[in-house]
C-alpha cells in the first residue's frame, strides 16, 4: 500500500514539476496566441474563419508585419502571387481589402458578365449621385442626319461595380469630386452593343428608382436597337 501511494506521489510530482516548467519555460519565451493558416490558402482567395487556427508562439519571432487578431484577416484577399502555407503566419503586407486590388470589378462580377467602363462626365453620372453597388438604367441617344435624335432605354437594371476619379481613385476616398470612369457589370452578349452605342451616340445613366430582379436585363424593344445592328 504504502508501495503504491509513493508512486502515485512521484507521478503527481512529476507532473507538477511538468507544469511548472512549462509555465517558466512560457513566461521566460513570453508566448502569445498567433493566427495562423489552418490549411493551404491559394493566391486571391477570400479568407474565411475556418481556414483560421491560433497557437502560442515566441514574441520575439514575430515582427510588425504579422496580423495578431483574426479579424484582421477574416474576409481579406490573399496576395496574387505565392501560396499561404498550413500553418504558415499571415503577414498584413499579404493580405487586401476587396477593393484595393487593381482588378476589384472583376471580382464583383457574376457569371456570364464583363466589365464595360464607361468614361463618365457629370451628366452621364448624374453628378456625384451614383455611388458602387447602385442600379441604373442605360439610355442611348443616336445624332441622326437631317433628323431629330433618337433616345431609347438599352438596359435596365444594370449594377454599377465602382465609380473612380482620373487617378483611378475610388470616390468614396477620393479627394477629387469629379468622377471620371464607372466601372458597370453587363451580360457578355450586351458588351458589343454598349461598345458599339458609346461610339456612334451618347449614353446616359440614370438610377433605378423601381425593383427589377433581373439584372442587366436588354430592351428588346428599344427603338436604339436597329441602329446598333446595322
Amino acid at each position: 500500500m504504502k508501495k503504491s501511494t509513493g508512486i502515485v506521489s512521484i507521478a503527481i510530482l512529476l507532473v507538477l514539476n511538468g507544469l511548472l516548467f512549462k509555465i517558466a519555460l512560457d513566461k521566460n519565451l513570453d508566448l502569445v496566441e498567433v493566427p495562423v493558416a489552418k490549411v493551404k490558402i491559394e493566391p486571391r482567395t477570400k479568407i474565411k474563419e475556418e481556414m483560421i487556427e491560433t497557437v502560442k508562439m515566441p514574441r520575439v519571432s514575430l515582427n510588425e508585419d504579422c496580423a495578431m487578431s483574426k479579424k484582421d484577416i477574416i474576409g481579406k484577399i490573399s496576395e496574387i502571387e505565392g501560396i499561404i502555407p498550413k500553418g504558415s503566419m499571415f503577414y498584413t503586407s499579404m493580405l487586401f481589402d476587396e477593393s484595393e486590388l487593381p482588378d476589384y470589378p472583376a471580382l464583383k462580377l457574376k457569371e456570364g458578365q464583363n466589365v464595360f467602363s464607361l468614361a463618365s462626365d457629370l451628366m452621364k453620372s448624374s453628378g456625384n449621385s451614383l455611388v458602387n453597388n447602385q442600379k441604373v438604367d442605360i439610355y442611348v441617344t443616336i445624332q441622326q442626319k437631317k433628323e431629330n435624335p433618337v433616345t431609347d432605354l438599352l438596359l435596365s437594371s444594370v449594377r454599377i461595380l465602382n465609380v473612380l476619379d482620373k487617378k483611378g481613385v475610388d470616390m468614396r476616398v477620393s479627394e477629387l469630386n469629379v468622377p471620371s470612369v464607372i466601372n458597370l457589370a453587363v451580360n457578355s452578349d450586351d458588351l458589343v452593343l454598349l461598345k458599339k452605342a458609346s461610339e456612334m451616340g451618347r449614353i446616359d445613366l440614370f438610377a433605378t428608382s423601381y425593383p427589377q430582379e433581373e439584372e442587366c436585363k436588354l430592351n428588346e424593344e428599344s427603338a436604339i436597337l436597329p441602329f446598333l445592328y446595322e
